[in-house]
């Protein structure tokens, strides 16, 4: 027998002896990949629903004092001033809190209606109607002075 072909059995014979060892490992991985998974799902879940939740202005008149956002989700600062109200409301949920995207068909009607640019709050009150409104960036304590001056 040649060079090479003693080299290519020790080879074979060597991946054999591996064989068992690496199907013991991907068996022991096999839960471990089905448990990240189904936390990527339920983490997955969770986002959309509370985006869903977000975006929704079904609520505004509901019962509800209601603090919307006219925002546009490519602007850097609507992404902040979400941020500051996020922060601003953190605590306190007597008050909802709803993007109003602009790119999206409601959000965009919104905004029509109350002809106001983007980086806008509009404040509404358990009835639905429109009480307040600041324009531009705003601090997270102007954001509560303001809700308690207009929604409480």
């Amino acid at each position: 027998m040649g060079k090479k072909a003693r080299k290519s059995q020790k080879a074979q014979k060597a991946t054999e002896e591996q064989a068992p060892s690496m199907m013991r490992r991907k068996l022991i991985m096999l839960p471990l990949v089905a448990v990240g998974l189904g936390t990527a799902a339920v983490g997955i879940n969770a986002y959309e629903t509370k985006n869903r939740n977000l975006h929704d202005l079904t609520v505004i008149g509901q019962g509800e004092p209601t603090l919307v956002q006219i925002h546009d989700p490519g602007c850097p600062v609507c992404r902040r001033l979400n941020n500051v109200v996020t922060k601003a409301l953190d605590s306190d949920d007597s008050v909802l809190y709803r993007l109003a995207d602009i790119t999206s068909t409601e959000g965009a009607e919104l905004q029509k209606k109350y002809n106001v640019p983007h980086i806008t709050l509009l404040y509404f009150d358990r009835a639905g109607k429109h009480v307040h409104t600041t324009q531009g960036m705003q601090t997270p304590d102007e954001v509560r002075e303001t809700v308690a001056q207009f929604l409480k």
